[in-house]
């Protein structure tokens, strides 16, 4: 029944949007997903998990040995106890477990004192200064494992951790690094705050540590990069982490909450933190700066090389009152110089149009027309032929520029070579988001994720906006592209009409090796689309975008977590049993227009 009545409160919801969009108001955003049910949640999943992994570990033909380190040093005797007895209690039977902590500290806490024998707990003694960078050195010493990972002395594993851990290398034997996913631990000790990782994601390791905790990698790579290093205090891992990734790529996911965190934030920031990014940029040879622009981020500001030119490509038809707004704000308050604005009129009839263009005088103006039946990827390529630019910007006639260094951030991403195409933040004009990256199987076929949410650190079980994140895709409402690439891809494909060849691109780039990156430091209002209704969009693109789609339709979109919702863009946990393929499915027999005619 609460089900039930969860559905109904969702489609109430929904339907309260679609008749605002219809009589042209606003509603109120929907609120953050608040998480009451997070005990009930895990309890219907977390003990099929556990037994699943007990039996999958017994038809393991390898199991790799995993070692643990943990610095107990000032950590209280009741966790520390919680602590060891949750890895006691793991259903993967090859573990060790490394115990650091000060010569004169503290005995172990009953039943671990030195009268209980357990082969598989070592207790190493330090003299002298007991710092958790030394801890962790001389802890990766004394280990053994094939593989070695942190756990703070007063945090817990689930019972099923190392297991998911060895299933995921006995899938995958050439991983180097494997992370779940992890909750807190309130000062009751009951889990709350979880935090569902995306798979790896280099750009959002750059913007948080979000990697965090719940982390085993191969002992012989992280000696070989020099294992913890002293000199960044509070970020020794996120140090190893960044190190770790400029030696491998072979980094798994394991989606699930395997982790319980006691203290502390995720992706807690420090100035260390900060040193440590800063260091791994050099190493790589890229010119950037690291700065702090809030709790729990960094930024990285990539040097623009050169003065590459921008051709800001934007189809119209008419709405003379938008165009304004775009051509006003954009020209005045744009500071990166070097562009040139590509205004394609497509079938436009109003006077005020046309006397709106007669107005743009400034040089970096360009108009043109396309009187041709509407098909928006046709249009922009088109366009695109016509540019003279190194970097093709495509945006919507209905945005409004509000930050003066949008353009410069866009720029500075899309010249990185390993990064195909990068698209901006954008914010309906009461000033929450309305795109921040595109999920594949999200609502259908893809959604947009913090949809409508309040812009800013929100709390959701997959982090919020102010990251930068790698997405399959971004929208095409503000894209920016390196011209060659573009052209090498055969622009946008002309087989849809309105909606998905945007995606369509995303993957296409993906399946070349190449990142999609969204940064939320580049903010554009939109200020159309707030709700668009299934009847708006030619069934084509429809079908078109489930023979595009199909792949991550059925397997999962990867920066995003199977635990949470396909059925909405709020990112709340996942209590449905359909993917994304399912609800493609469903879309195209009940949500397309031939499927809402009646019959004749």
């Amino acid at each position: 029944m609460s089900e039930v009545l969860r559905r109904q409160s969702r489609f109430n919801g929904e339907a309260v949007v679609a008749l605002a969009a219809i009589l042209g108001v606003r509603t109120p955003p929907p609120p953050v997903p608040a998480l009451e049910d997070f005990h009930h949640w895990c309890t219907l999943r977390e003990s099929g998990d556990i037994h699943a992994a007990r039996e999958a570990v017994a038809r393991l033909p390898r199991r790799p040995r995993l070692s643990l380190l943990v610095a107990t040093a000032g950590a209280c005797p009741a966790h520390l106890r919680e602590c060891l007895a949750s890895v006691e209690a793991q259903v993967y039977p090859e573990w060790e477990l490394v115990l650091v902590g000060p010569e004169d500290g503290p005995a172990l806490p009953e039943p671990w004192a030195s009268s209980r024998r357990q082969p598989r707990i070592r207790r190493v003694t330090l003299s002298g200064p007991t710092d958790f960078a030394r801890a962790l050195r001389v802890g990766l010493q004394a280990a053994s494992g094939d593989f070695v990972g942190v756990l703070g002395a007063e945090d817990t594993l689930a019972p099923h951790a190392l297991a998911e851990v060895a299933l995921a290398l006995g899938a995958n034997a050439g991983l180097d690094v494997v992370y779940g996913d992890e909750d807190r631990l309130d000062t009751r000790g009951r889990r709350t705050a979880p935090f569902f990782k995306p798979d790896w994601s280099p750009d959002l390791l750059r913007s948080v540590d979000y990697l965090g905790r719940g982390v085993l990698a191969r002992r012989s790579l992280v000696e070989s990069v020099g294992g913890f290093r002293e000199g960044f205090p509070g970020a020794e891992e996120y140090d190893l982490f960044l190190r770790l990734s400029e030696a491998t790529e072979r980094i798994g996911h394991v989606p699930h909450l395997l982790y319980h965190r006691r203290l502390g934030a995720v992706g807690q920031v420090s100035q260390e933190g900060r040193h440590a990014l800063a260091e791994h940029l050099s190493r790589r040879g890229e010119d950037a700066e690291v700065t702090v622009p809030g709790p729990g981020r960094y930024r990285v500001r990539y040097a623009v090389r050169g003065t590459p030119k921008v051709s800001i490509i934007v189809p119209f038809k008419d709405r003379p009152d938008l165009l304004k707004t775009l051509t006003d704000t954009l020209l005045e308050r744009t500071t990166y110089p070097h562009f040139e604005l590509v205004l394609v009129s497509n079938n436009s009839v109003r006077p005020e149009t046309f006397a709106l263009l007669d107005t743009l005088t400034d040089a970096r103006v360009v108009k043109r027309t396309w009187d041709f039946p509407f098909n928006y990827p046709a249009i922009n390529n088109w366009a695109a032929g016509q540019a003279t630019g190194e970097l093709l910007l495509f945006l919507n006639n209905d945005m409004e520029v509000v930050d003066p260094g949008w353009l410069t951030e866009l720029v500075s991403q899309a010249q990185r070579p390993e990064v195909g195409a990068v698209g901006a933040k954008l914010l309906f004009p009461e000033g929450t988001v309305q795109h921040a990256g595109v999920v594949v199987g999200m609502t259908g076929m893809a959604g947009h994720p913090f949809w409508r949410l309040p812009d800013g650190p929100i709390a959701t079980p997959f982090g919020h906006t102010e990251w930068v994140r790698n997405w399959l895709s971004v929208t095409s409402a503000c894209v920016m592209i390196r011209r060659p690439l573009f052209d090498a891809l055969g622009g946008f494909d002309e087989r849809f009409l309105l909606c998905g060849s945007d995606v369509d691109l995303g993957l296409r780039l993906h399946a070349r090796g190449l990142r999609v990156v969204c940064t939320p430091f580049a903010r554009v209002v939109h200020h159309e689309s707030a709700s668009r209704r299934t009847d708006a969009i030619p069934e084509p693109d429809y079908w078109r975008s489930f023979t595009s789609y199909r792949p991550w339709l059925l397997k999962g979109d990867p920066y995003y977590n199977p635990n949470l919702t396909l059925l909405s863009g709020d990112c709340d946990l996942r209590r449905h049993p359909e993917d994304g393929e399912a609800l493609a499915v469903r879309t195209l027999a009940h949500e397309v227009p031939s499927a809402r005619r009646p019959p004749t």
